[in-house]
């Protein structure tokens, strides 16, 4: 049981850690502030918003509206 321990706790440790590590996705387009970006996430966001589409066509739309403007998701 002890043995068990030793190597479980360890590991959970490691896994914790490097879920802390790992940074979300992230719109990027070269020469834009993060407040122009947001700006441009919220139009899209507003342009999709009334739309009735499923959660998951409403997210392709918001990633073809952000390419759009020439902005990449970075991950």
């Amino acid at each position: 049981m002890a043995k068990l321990i030793r190597t479980v706790i360890p590991m959970l440790i490691a896994l914790l850690v490097s879920a802390c590590a790992a940074s979300p996705p992230y719109w990027y387009k070269e020469g834009v502030s993060r407040e122009a970006t947001k700006d441009a996430y919220a139009e899209c966001r507003y342009e999709i918003g009334m739309s009735e589409k499923t959660r998951a066509e409403k997210q392709e739309l918001l990633t073809f509206c952000m390419e759009r403007h020439g902005f990449r998701l970075r991950r």
